[in-house]
């Protein structure tokens, strides 16, 4: 039973993660390609942060393994048995969207006052 409920839980993450990525890459979606990029460094940023070492995922002294950054997205209780957080993940990828968003917007305020100064 628990193996079952771990396959739905894993299933469900790849799932998201593909509509998401397949939503940004539609012909019929109206958004704009630097709007895209940003739900789409967001996406790589949340999987990539998880999984790198002393940042992204931490072992807990019960032996449990927990994966996100800043907040936990995973679990992993050995012998096959993992959670799937979605909240984390949402509040993730939304914090990875919103800082870059932050440095796209003080780029383009910096070059536009270099381009002034010229």
């Amino acid at each position: 039973m628990v193996g079952v409920i771990e396959m739905l839980n894993l299933l469900l993450l790849i799932g998201l993660i593909v509509l998401v990525f397949f939503s940004l890459l539609s012909p019929k979606n109206k958004m704009t390609s630097t709007k895209k990029n940003l739900y789409l460094f967001s996406l790589f940023s949340t999987i990539i942060f998880a999984l790198l070492p002393k940042i992204g995922y931490h072992v807990h002294s019960n032996g449990i393994i927990y994966f996100g950054f800043p907040a936990e997205a995973f679990e992993y209780h050995g012998v096959g048995v993992s959670t799937f957080k979605p909240l984390g993940l949402i509040f993730n990828f939304f914090l990875f969207y919103w800082f870059f968003k932050l440095l796209l917007k003080l780029w383009q305020a910096l070059t536009l006052s270099v381009k002034k100064k010229l």
